[in-house]
C-alpha cells in the first residue's frame, strides 16, 4: 500500500515539476517533450525526492515512471530494485502491482462505456455475464462498485492470495482471484459501508 501511495505522490510531483518547466519561457515548446533533457531531469529529481521523503525506514522497492507527449516521444525510467536483498535494479519490463491506482483506470473505462451508452451507472451486476456467481449481484450497481460501496470481500485478503506470497504460479488467472473473493461473505450489504 505504501508503494502505491509513493507512486501516486511521485506522479503528482512529476506533474508539478514538468508543469513548472513548461510555463512562460520561449523554450517551452521544446521543454514540453519528455524527450527533453530538462524534463527528464525534473522527472528524476521529483521521483528521487519523493522516494527519499516518503520511504521512511521501509525502503520503496521500486518505481517506474512513463511519460509520453502527443507525438509519441517518451521517457521511461525505473528507480530502485526488483530484489532488495540482492540489489537487482528494477527494469522497465518488470511487473508491478499498481494496487489502488488500478481503480482510476477501471472507472475511466467504465465512464467511457457509460458515455457510449453501453451500460449505465445504475445497472446491477446481475446484468453482466461475469463467469462467477457474485453475492448480491442483483443489488450491487456499477456506481456502487465505482464508489467502493459494494461490500464485496477483498480479493487480496483471501487466504489463497496470502499463500501466493507475491509469487504467481503457473496457470494462475485473474478469474481465480475473483473466485477466491466471492467464496467469502460480503463485508456489508451494498451501499451500507
Amino acid at each position: 500500500e505504501l508503494l502505491v501511495k509513493i507512486r501516486a505522490i511521485a506522479f503528482a510531483a512529476l506533474i508539478l515539476a514538468c508543469g513548472s518547466l513548461l510555463r512562460g519561457s520561449p523554450a517551452a515548446a521544446v521543454l514540453r517533450s519528455p524527450a527533453s533533457a530538462a524534463v527528464q531531469a525534473a522527472i528524476v529529481a521529483a521521483v528521487e525526492r519523493d522516494r527519499a521523503r516518503y520511504g521512511g525506514r521501509a525502503p520503496i522497492p521500486a518505481t517506474i515512471i512513463g511519460v509520453w507527449d502527443r507525438n509519441g516521444r517518451g521517457f521511461v525510467r525505473t528507480f530502485g530494485y526488483s530484489n532488495l536483498a540482492k540489489k537487482i535494479p528494477a527494469g522497465a519490463n518488470d511487473h508491478f502491482r499498481i494496487g489502488s491506482n488500478t481503480k482510476t483506470f477501471v472507472v475511466a473505462v467504465l465512464l467511457q462505456l457509460v458515455g457510449e451508452r453501453r451500460l449505465a451507472l445504475d445497472d446491477p451486476l446481475s446484468r453482466f455475464q461475469l463467469g462467477v456467481t457474485v453475492p448480491n449481484a442483483n443489488r450491487i450497481t456499477v456506481r456502487e462498485l465505482c464508489d467502493m460501496r459494494s461490500g464485496l470481500f477483498e480479493a487480496y485478503d483471501t487466504p489463497q492470495f496470502a499463500r501466493l506470497n507475491w509469487t504467481v504460479p503457473k496457470g494462475f488467472t485473474r478469474r481465480m482471484l475473483i473466485e477466491w473473493a466471492v467464496e467469502h461473505k460480503p463485508y456489508f450489504p451494498p451501499n451500507r459501508g
